[in-house]
């Protein structure tokens, strides 16, 4: 509570701020979560009542600042916002796949797009794990067919997965949230790699330090763009 008490008395001379108004199924307490660059900060922590999560989010002096929500399902969610951003929408938090629809900013709205391939990407390996655990007395043959089915579902996916990202992102390119979608994965395999995909993560970062030059996750994501690239360029054996 200390901290969402410092964090108001530094924002109240300039009193920007988001309007959050969420329905709620399934939990019933929220930890809010500021994240700052490479740091997350906890902010508060809230009690859902009757279904409702109402409340004003303070805008820091980056003017785009970032929240995740975590309930006590396990579920959680980003939050982008911006002065003057009234978010609006419904929020399925019974389980740890969360599910859910907003209006009302364009941080938010873009960290929902980037997140919906996360959600089909987990459905899937959920519904596989269940799978396998169901006929766990298969011979090995039959096994080892289905390792090979379940393989080809997921190389798919993973393939889709990366498509839905990069249109979602090309859509709003130099929107902050794009640095998050960066950084996904597949089960344990992450959608973009330095080695196939660094003019593409090189061209974004410029696009970025460009529009935001002192945001930190701007910052952040160049230099470890620059990173990338540095190491790429060294001769091997180094």
């Amino acid at each position: 509570m200390w901290a969402s008490a410092l964090l108001a008395g530094l924002t109240a001379c300039s009193s920007d701020h988001a309007q959050l108004d969420l329905t709620v199924a399934g939990a019933t307490e929220a930890i809010i979560v500021r994240i700052e660059g490479e740091r997350t900060v906890p902010w508060d922590t809230v009690a859902i009542t009757h279904g409702q999560l109402t409340m004003e989010l303070p805008v820091d002096s980056t003017l785009q600042t970032f929240y995740f929500l975590l309930f006590d399902t396990g579920g959680s969610m980003r939050l982008g916002i911006q002065p003057g951003d009234r978010i609006a929408g419904h929020v399925e938090a019974s389980s740890p796949l969360t599910d859910y629809t907003l209006e009302g900013s364009v941080l938010s709205e873009q960290l929902q797009a980037l997140y919906l391939p996360v959600l089909r990407s987990s459905r899937l390996l959920d519904s596989l794990d269940q799978y396998r655990d169901a006929h766990l007395s298969d011979s090995t043959d039959v096994a080892l067919a289905r390792e090979q089915r379940h393989f080809e579902r997921l190389e798919a996916r993973y393939l889709a997965h990366r498509e839905e990202i990069q249109v979602v992102m090309a859509q709003d390119s130099t929107n902050l949230a794009n640095v998050f979608g960066f950084f996904q994965r597949v089960g344990q395999v992450p959608l973009f790699r330095p080695n196939s995909d660094l003019p593409m993560m090189q061209a974004y970062a410029d696009a970025f330090i460009q529009a935001y030059p002192t945001h930190p996750l701007a910052i952040i994501f160049a230099q470890e763009t620059a990173r990338m690239a540095a190491g790429a360029s060294e001769p091997a054996g180094r």
